[in-house]
C-alpha cells in the first residue's frame, strides 16, 4: 500500500486533546504526535512508513535490536510524557499499527466500555517498579559461614579442601535466605501504600545479581511516600549487599495496558 499507517501508542480520555496539542510531541522517527479523538476517548499515534511498518518487514525487524531499541525507548518516552498530559493512560506494546485514522476510531468506538473502565482502574494513578539486586560482596557472612571459616583455618589441606566445599553451600543457603527476607520485607512495605503490586517472575539464578522485581500501582498523592519507605528499606542492615531501586512513574502497563495489536483495520 502507499502512504503513511497510523502507530498507536496509547488511549486516554479525550479530555487531554488540548494539552496532547499543546505539548507538540515527537515519536518514532521524530514524526509528530497526534490524538485522533471518537467519542470520550482518543488515540494518541503518529505516522509511520509502510516499508518499516507492515506486519511483514516488522515481524523481521523485532529481530533487529539495534533497529529495535530507539523506537521502543521513543514508544516509551511518549507513553511518559502523556502521563504527565493526562490523568489516566492506557499504554500500548509496542508494534500496534493500524491502516489509517479511521482504523483507531473503529478500535475506540467498538472498545470504548472496556477502555472506559481500564482508565477509570488507573485515574490519579501510576506505575513504578521496586526493584532488589545484589550489589558486590557487601553482604555479611552468615553464622554458619563464619563457623566453617574457623574450622578451615584450623583444619589439615584435605579436609580444608572439603570444608570449602561445605563453605560454598552455606554461602548460597544464606544468600537464598537473605534474599528471600530482603523481597519478603520489601513486599510488606510497599503493599502498604500501594494499591496493587504485582512481583514480576524471574528466572532463578545465583550468577545473576536480580533478586526481585515489584510493579506498584500507586495514587499520585503517594508516590513522595513510596520513595521515602523504598530509600528507608535500602538503609536498614538488612539491605546491605544489596541494592534496592525505584524507577517511575510510568503509565500502568502492567495493571492497564495493552497488547500490541499489529495492522488491525484494513
Amino acid at each position: 500500500m502507499t502512504g503513511e499507517l497510523r502507530y498507536l501508542y496509547a488511549v486516554a480520555d479525550a479530555r487531554a486533546e488540548a494539552a496532547i496539542a499543546r505539548a507538540d510531541l515527537r515519536g518514532i522517527g521524530g514524526s509528530r504526535v497526534e490524538a485522533i479523538v471518537e467519542g470520550r476517548l482518543l488515540g494518541v499515534t503518529s505516522a509511520v512508513p509502510p516499508a518499516e511498518y507492515e506486519e511483514e518487514p516488522l515481524n523481521a525487524r523485532l529481530q533487529d535490536l539495534e533497529w529495535l531499541a530507539p523506537r521502543a525507548a521513543s514508544h516509551q518516552e511518549v507513553n511518559g510524557k502523556l502521563l504527565e498530559l493526562a490523568s489516566a493512560v492506557i499504554p500500548l506494546a509496542f508494534g500496534a499499527i493500524y491502516r489509517d485514522s479511521q482504523g483507531v476510531r473503529e478500535l475506540l468506538r467498538t472498545r470504548a466500555d472496556e477502555f472506559g473502565e481500564r482508565l477509570r482502574a488507573v485515574e490519579g494513578r501510576a506505575e513504578w517498579i521496586v526493584s532488589i539486586e545484589r550489589e558486590g560482596s557487601g553482604a555479611p557472612l552468615g553464622a554458619a559461614v563464619r563457623a566453617l571459616d574457623d574450622e578451615i583455618a584450623a583444619a589439615s589441606p584435605g579436609k580444608a579442601f572439603l570444608l570449602g566445599k561445605r563453605r560454598e553451600e552455606a554461602i548460597r543457603e544464606d544468600r537464598r535466605l537473605r534474599d528471600a527476607a530482603l523481597a519478603e520485607e520489601t513486599l510488606a512495605v510497599i503493599e502498604a501504600i500501594a494499591e496493587r503490586v504485582y512481583r514480576e517472575p524471574l528466572i532463578d539464578d545465583p550468577a545473576t545479581a536480580a533478586v526481585a522485581r515489584f510493579s506498584v500501582l500507586v495514587r499520585r498523592e503517594r508516590e513522595v511516600e513510596l520513595g521515602d519507605v523504598v530509600r528507608r528499606l535500602g538503609a536498614t542492615g538488612e539491605s546491605k549487599g544489596y541494592r534496592i531501586r525505584l524507577s517511575g512513574p510510568w503509565p500502568a502497563y502492567r495493571f492497564g495496558g495493552l497488547p500490541a495489536e499489529r495492522i488491525a483495520s484494513a
